[in-house]
């Protein structure tokens, strides 16, 4: 079986990415995580063949009557840290609409590729702007799915 992760907060993008790699590659599966909790537990599961990642995601899912999660700028990176961790073969892309914060300094996200892969020691295949309002997205994902 194919698996799929996608790591996204807003609904809107996470239907925009799923049905833009629908139309590119068949998966038997798609799972959403739209916290950091809830992409840890997806990640513990099972193996996926493709993880897009989201960089800035709350800590945990919004529960009515229990209060606004943390949101963490840089909660995609603890969920790469956790693929990297577990030594996965998991493909992963990072997809984000903002600069990338690591270890408290903004990169753009081509220069945040190269600081994941090199410095962090972090297996990504690549990092990709998000932008609805253009298909430079597209193409770039396109690439590597």
């Amino acid at each position: 079986m194919k698996y799929l992760l996608i790591i996204e907060d807003d609904p809107f993008k996470a239907t925009s990415l799923k049905e833009f790699v629908a139309l590119h590659r068949n998966f038997d599966q798609v799972f959403i995580a739209s916290s950091l909790v809830e992409a840890i537990e997806l990640v513990n599961e099972r193996i996926y063949d493709l993880v897009l990642i989201d960089m800035a995601i709350p800590s945990h899912p919004t529960e009515s009557g229990g209060g606004s999660p943390m949101s963490f700028l840089t909660g995609g990176l603890e969920a790469l840290f956790e693929l990297n961790q577990l030594d996965r073969p998991d493909q992963c892309i990072i997809i984000t609409q903002y600069d990338i914060e690591i270890a408290g300094q903004f990169y753009s996200v081509e220069d945040a590729e190269r600081v994941i892969s090199e410095e962090l020691n972090c297996k990504l295949s690549a990092c990709i702007l998000y932008d609805e309002s253009n298909d430079k997205w597209k193409e770039k994902l396109l690439k590597h799915i």
